[in-house]
């Protein structure tokens, strides 16, 4: 009798859009938990596309590697103004009222910041140069007796 395998936990996995595909951050096996690591990930990085699935075991799979069904919970779709749930529209994001548009666009001429040269130091590290290759020259450079 061939054993029985033992049934997989369902898991659940972010993942973080990386050129044409997918790149999985993380897998655990508590909603409450991952989704709390989702909501921060989204909080830390705004303008990247996230995705928070449900990872379920393919017990019927002929692969000798472990294969899952998954099914999307949570999209975090930066165009689209934030979070988004299958079967569910997300909301319109807002435009920037034009006054504050309008602020920062026209700043005036910018202070820039003065910034002190260390001087003294360079003309301290040009001097002990030269006394040294002095030194050396005096030392090796001159022929001898």
């Amino acid at each position: 009798m061939a054993p029985v395998p033992a049934a997989q936990p369902t898991r659940f996995a972010i993942q973080k859009a990386r050129g044409k595909g997918w790149k999985t951050l993380e897998v655990g096996e508590d909603l409450d938990h991952a989704r709390a690591r989702f909501n921060l990930m989204v909080r830390v990085n705004p303008r990247a596309y996230f995705r928070l699935i449900q990872l379920d075991h393919n017990a019927g799979a002929d692969g000798d590697g472990m294969e899952f069904n998954w099914k999307l919970i949570e999209l975090h779709d930066p165009n689209q103004g934030g979070t988004a749930w299958p079967g569910r529209t997300p909301a319109a994001a807002r435009p920037a009222p034009r006054a504050a548009a309008a602020r920062t666009a026209t700043k005036g001429p910018q202070r820039r910041e003065k910034v002190p040269l260390p001087l003294r130091f360079y003309a301290a590290v040009v001097l002990a140069g030269v006394l040294i290759g002095g030194v050396l020259y005096l030392r090796y450079g001159l022929p001898g007796p």
